[in-house]
């Protein structure tokens, strides 16, 4: 049922942590309720005053769920929705976007710096001299065992492309802002100076450095 506003209201998005429980609903019963992914409820609608809207927040702190946010929006009617008694509505309107899965963002990166890993190797090998280049740059350290720890760093590119999706969030998260250190520092420390190496070892730490941000700041969808 879409209704139509007072025209003297403004509408608000009220954001708590956690998923609110389905008994609850009643008390929020005007409002649109989103149960967003990263674990977030999102509380959506016109507010008459800020006699109403206080009224509306003493709800949520007896709720017992911590307030993320307040914040005043543009009413879209097309997109406003009454929730119904006993119904969670799961929406997306103008101001609240999909957001990509966690997990996902980290896996999706790992494909992307493992390609790449492989792509700069190949490319290596059409280089007159690549091996020499190879043999200085590994110094006192044989040859067999530098290959074996090049080999040993792509698999685990390999494996964090599974670890990402499937472990739970705190040892994800740190698993992933460590590895992608060390991948860093693997990248700088045993590249080679030929300008596809150095392009593609550049596109490689972006990626790494975007796997440590997002693990960083990523937020227990668990609440």
């Amino acid at each position: 049922m879409i209704d139509k506003p007072n025209s003297n209201a403004q509408s608000y998005e009220i954001r708590l942590k956690g998923h609110l429980e389905a008994h609850w609903v009643d008390w929020f019963d005007g409002l649109t309720i989103t149960l967003e992914e990263d674990g977030d409820t999102l509380l959506t609608g016109p507010v008459v005053d800020q006699a109403a809207l206080h009224a509306l927040l003493k709800k949520v702190r007896d709720l017992g769920m911590p307030l993320i946010s307040v914040v005043q929006v543009r009413f879209n009617e097309n997109h406003q929705i009454r929730s119904k008694k006993g119904e969670i509505k799961m929406i997306t309107n103008e101001t609240t976007t999909k957001k990509i899965d966690t997990k996902v963002l980290l896996s999706t990166l790992w494909i992307v710096v493992m390609i790449n890993m492989l792509k700069a190797d190949i490319l290596s090998l059409y280089i007159p001299g690549a091996f020499d280049e190879l043999a200085k740059t590994a110094g006192d350290t044989p040859i067999p065992l530098l290959m074996l720890g090049g080999a040993i760093m792509m698999e685990i590119s390999i494996l964090m492309i599974i670890l990402s999706r499937v472990l739970k969030y705190s040892v994800n998260r740190w698993v992933n802002i460590i590895t992608s250190i060390i991948t860093i520092a693997f990248v700088i420390g045993g590249g080679a100076t030929y300008p596809h190496y150095i392009f593609i070892a550049t596109i490689e730490v972006v990626c790494l450095l975007l796997i440590a941000w997002n693990a960083w700041k990523w937020r227990n969808p668990e609440g």
